[in-house]
């Protein structure tokens, strides 16, 4: 016979006791009940800026490389990338508060895992993209390769999907 399998909640109560500890730290308590604007409001519009700076930039290039604005040179689209991370850093720490403030309910929701996955492969997505097309391997005055094209639709996906599941968030449980 085979071992018996173990509960599912013998797994799970540990991360739950976990999460909820979290919330209930004197940090996010204060964080979430606080009467300043430089609390909560601020973090929370500090994410959307973060969020415009990340999307926003990559959304331009995308276009670009799928000929919208075929005027505007390549190379001139370089400098992106530095916002792009400006704006990631911007929304790791905010996300980072805006989780701890709701970490007993955002940690066990399933479209919270997929938001984080959709950023992550968005991200390796928009890497792949610096590399082809800026990172020597093509001359950016050169006609936009096929796979730069194909990573382009990749990216505009994934971030649109990241952004809906953000905002699902708020009515999934």
């Amino acid at each position: 016979m085979g071992a018996r399998p173990r509960p599912p909640g013998r797994v799970v109560k540990p991360l739950l006791d976990i999460l909820q500890r979290l919330q209930d730290s004197s940090f996010s308590v204060a964080f979430v009940s606080s009467p300043s604007i430089w609390a909560y409001p601020t973090v929370l519009m500090l994410h959307t800026v973060g969020l415009a700076m990340v999307v926003g930039p990559n959304a331009v290039l995308d276009l670009r490389l799928l000929g919208a604005g075929s005027r505007l040179p390549l190379a001139a689209l370089r400098q992106v990338f530095g916002v792009m991370w400006i704006g990631f850093a911007i929304n790791a720490s905010t996300g980072l508060l805006l989780f701890v403030s709701e970490a007993a309910d955002k940690g066990t929701q399933w479209i919270f895992f997929v938001k984080l996955l959709l950023i992550a492969l968005a991200l390796t997505v928009a890497v792949l993209t610096k590399r082809l097309v800026f990172g020597g391997e093509t001359d950016p005055s050169h006609p936009v390769p096929p796979r730069a094209k194909v990573l382009a639709v990749a990216s505009l996906v994934l971030w649109f999907g990241a952004i809906i599941a953000g905002r699902l968030m708020a009515y999934l449980h």
